[in-house]
């Protein structure tokens, strides 16, 4: 029974997602900029998963999360705050934070270490979807407009 639910979400679903992903590439195809940062943000993350160590991943991933609060924050009118500046903005604190628990843990007894870099790795993860989830929406909201 669980089986067939399945099936019948997926062939209602499907051709939504078909729809969506055809809106969103018309979107991306139009709009430069926003190819660009897709393709900055692609080469980033293909960047850190070329890194070595688990704590080079890290900090490369924040690298690329910094870098995208910036765009956004350097798009956004410098006049008002608006929600996305304020989003931005806690990325990038979000991203210190990751950092700093980064530099503390080196100076931690190595058991330490392998307990706690899980937790850290979590963080970064968190981080780094929620960003890749922002840019996805403000694409959707394009496709509205």
């Amino acid at each position: 029974m669980a089986k067939k639910k399945t099936g019948v979400a997926l062939a209602v679903a499907w051709p939504l997602a078909k729809k969506v992903a055809a809106q969103v590439s018309v979107i991306v195809a139009n709009n430069p900029d926003l190819q660009k940062r897709l393709e900055n943000l692609g080469k980033k993350f293909a960047d850190v998963q070329r890194a070595r160590t688990p704590e080079a991943k890290i900090a490369r991933a924040m690298e690329s999360v910094r870098e995208q609060a910036e765009i956004v924050l350097r798009s956004e009118s410098s006049g008002a705050e608006s929600v996305a500046a304020v989003q931005a903005t806690g990325w990038k604190q979000r991203a210190d934070q990751v950092e700093r628990a980064l530099r503390i843990l080196q100076h931690q007894p190595r058991k330490m270490q392998k307990s706690q870099l899980p937790r850290i790795e979590a963080m970064a993860d968190s981080l780094v979807a929620e960003v890749l989830t922002s840019l996805i929406d403000d694409a959707d909201r394009q496709i509205g407009d």
